[in-house]
């Protein structure tokens, strides 16, 4: 009897699985709704009736609620890189130019739609689906593996047999045009807050904490890549891989062609700019990437971007708004930005109000004066910017804007580097909006990320004098906190509990958090990992900065004057006695070439970052430069001084032939 019911179990949810893939991904149903219903409730009553033999990856999964408090942020195995963008014949011609020089022989080229949705990573272990997550920064992403559960396109279970001990796979949730519409209708009728884009509503309902949201919103799934563990054979075209996934019941986007010229590359993006109106979904241009992802690896990348593959970008959508006035505000490095003020105007589906002028010389270039009726669109389908004034709306004109001398904010006379167009305060955290811009900054979910520390509090803090540096935030009360406008003792104490979660943070993150300038994310891990802690970035001194291989001579001099600045110094040397800054600790793989230190040098037929992963994948650390702490340099052609340097220290010289395996992984490893 229990084997009896074991089965009908299993074939339902078998069954179950092949009318979701039927229904949602190849929009083909092969069961009635009221077959389907009736043979999930039957599921829902045996899995009840009978919970040792329930699964979590079962259809009805999908159905569980489940509110998260927040986002664990987990590394991606393999970085999720960018891709470069092109804008018109120029770049696309250029892409196919350096295809040819770096592989002299025909080479096909695959193109497809790009959708306008959200990057996301799955992982299959023996075909169960066991995480999602964001791009995030593209070396760590956000889990948001119950909210991707609930996505009906996305299996919980692969079908067929033969399945990957291990698969990532890769792609878009997006929400179509139809589930749009939907969505924002039925916001309006609950009086809630209607989405501005497909975009916006898809990224907003896979981020939200309760899973049972997210299912409501009927989000969709294309997958774009494929990796595999090393023992599973896979497909060596871009093309049949995703005809592998497929057969997996992974949904692909089959509007796709072969082409081998930059012509017929051209007609297929005009072609799909022509459809872009009727398809059912959104799309922002086309993707171009080579087809045989064996040579991935000898066309390499960049530190962002694969070099076989390019985002051919459609022209943004423009609208004329009226210029009402021009404001100046001060940024967090009290750079001052004169910023457009228009009458609401919607652009590409997101109204737009204000847009950055950048600085006077772009202003005057553009003559954009107050009163004018100006062509804005959203540069990237992002980011706003004024793109002419339209001289024929634009009859009655005012005078040309004149460039502030003072301060907007502390009114302190304004400066300029020599030879440089922007102007900034000279007034740091003495001025107001620069200490906002700063604890703003501190607080951003890319630095030591304190939830609910919004723009709006940092300024009351301010104002009230509650907080003149980002070590005061550590030492708010919660009287002070309800002494703000309109924050209760409920919203106090989860903003108190932010706060002290935030001291977790690693030390890269702080450091990025400091506001070096010209010091990002990537920037701030890179130097971290050379000066894992205060007391060495302190000492650090100016040439050993410049020899790391991603920090040129200006970003080194920012990064020495602030930390021999005596006010930083101070205010660092606070937040480690507040508990804020805890050393680094490199976290090394165990492998084939564990305690192993390396420095690459010199060219190879695989880029510099394709083989630093595979390197850390074998447990191997990477640094830029030589020192005593080095164990091998791993050289190529055309190398520099660092073998010279290597050779003094009794340092091995190795080639890619003298480390066994590397280029096998190499090879696999960028696969995408």
């Amino acid at each position: 009897m229990e084997k009896a019911i074991q089965k009908e179990i299993e074939d339902l949810r078998r069954s179950i699985r092949e009318m979701d893939h039927a229904y949602w991904v190849m929009n083909h149903p092969i069961a009635s709704d009221d077959d389907y219903d009736k043979a999930f409730q039957r599921l829902l009553d045996l899995e009840a009736q009978h919970p040792k033999w329930q699964d979590a990856r079962s259809p009805t999964a999908r159905v569980a609620g489940f509110v998260a408090s927040g986002f664990a942020t987990v590394a991606h195995i393999r970085p999720m890189l960018s891709l470069d963008n092109a804008f018109g014949d120029v770049d696309l011609a250029a892409f196919f130019r350096k295809l040819q020089e770096k592989h002299p022989a025909p080479l096909s080229v695959v193109c497809e739609p790009k959708l306008d949705g959200l990057a996301i990573s799955l992982r299959y272990e023996h075909g169960q689906l066991v995480s999602a997550l964001t791009r995030g920064d593209g070396v760590s992403g956000e889990d948001v593996t119950h909210n991707a559960l609930t996505i009906r396109s996305i299996p919980l279970k692969l079908l067929g047999t033969n399945l990957p001990a291990s698969l990532e796979v890769r792609g878009e949730v997006f929400m179509r045009h139809r589930d749009f519409s939907m969505l924002n209708e039925r916001l309006k009728a609950q009086g809630g807050k209607c989405f501005a884009n497909p975009r916006n509503a898809a990224a907003g309902s896979l981020r939200q904490h309760d899973s049972q949201i997210t299912r409501a919103r009927k989000l969709s799934f294309f997958a774009y890549a494929a990796f595999v563990d090393e023992k599973t054979h896979w497909p060596e075209t871009y093309v049949e891989s995703m005809q592998r996934l497929a057969s997996l019941g992974v949904p692909v986007n089959q509007d796709r062609v072969l082409v081998e010229t930059m012509e017929d590359a051209r007609r297929y993006i005009d072609d799909v700019a022509s459809r872009r109106a009727s398809l059912d979904y959104g799309i922002d241009g086309v993707v171009l990437k080579v087809n045989d992802q064996t040579i991935y690896a000898k066309l390499g990348q960049t530190a962002r971007a694969p070099r076989w593959a390019i985002a051919y970008k459609f022209p943004a959508e423009e609208a004329v708004a009226r210029l009402r006035a021009i404001e100046n505000q001060v940024g967090r490095t009290g750079v001052v930005t004169p910023v457009a003020v228009l009458e609401p105007v919607s652009v590409g589906g997101v109204v737009v109000q204000h847009v950055t002028l950048h600085n006077y010389s772009e202003v005057a270039r553009k003559d954009v004066r107050v009163g004018d009726w100006v062509h804005v669109r959203r540069a990237g389908d992002v980011i706003p910017e004024i793109v002419r004034v339209d001289e024929t709306l634009s009859q009655s004109r005012q005078q040309h804007p004149v460039a502030p001398t003072q301060c907007p904010s502390c009114q302190r006379a304004l400066v300029s580097e020599e030879g440089d167009v922007i102007l900034r305060c000279p007034g740091g955290h003495q001025c107001r909006d620069q200490l906002v811009g700063a604890l703003w900054h501190f607080a951003s979910r890319k630095a030591v990320y304190i939830d609910g520390l919004g723009s709006k509090v940092i300024e009351q803090l301010v104002i009230g004098g509650y907080v003149q540096n980002c070590a005061d935030l550590y030492e708010l009360t919660e009287t002070t906190l309800m002494s703000l406008p309109r924050m209760g003792s409920k919203s106090a104490q989860n903003l108190l509990q932010s706060i002290r979660a935030a001291k977790e943070r690693p030390w890269p993150r702080v450091l990025y958090a400091l506001g070096i300038r010209e010091v990002g994310v990537k920037t701030a891990q890179v130097i971290a990992s050379h000066y894992p802690d205060w007391s060495s970035l302190r000492a650090c001194a100016l040439e050993d900065l410049e020899a790391i291989d991603s920090i040129g001579p200006i970003m080194a001099r920012f990064v020495v004057d602030f930390v021999q600045n005596e006010v930083n110094q101070k205010l660092v040397e606070r937040l480690e006695a507040l508990g804020v800054i805890a050393p680094y600790v490199e976290v090394v793989q165990e492998g084939v070439l564990s305690g192993q230190v390396f420095v690459i040098t010199g060219k190879f037929a695989y880029s510099r970052q394709a083989i630093k992963t595979v390197l850390e994948s074998m447990g191997a650390q990477v640094s830029d430069s030589v020192s005593k702490q080095v164990t091998s340099l791993l050289v190529g052609e055309k190398a520099g001084s660092k073998v010279q340097k290597a050779q003094k220290l009794d340092i091995p010289c190795l080639t890619l032939d003298d480390v066994p395996q590397l280029q096998a992984l190499l090879s696999q490893s960028e696969r995408a």
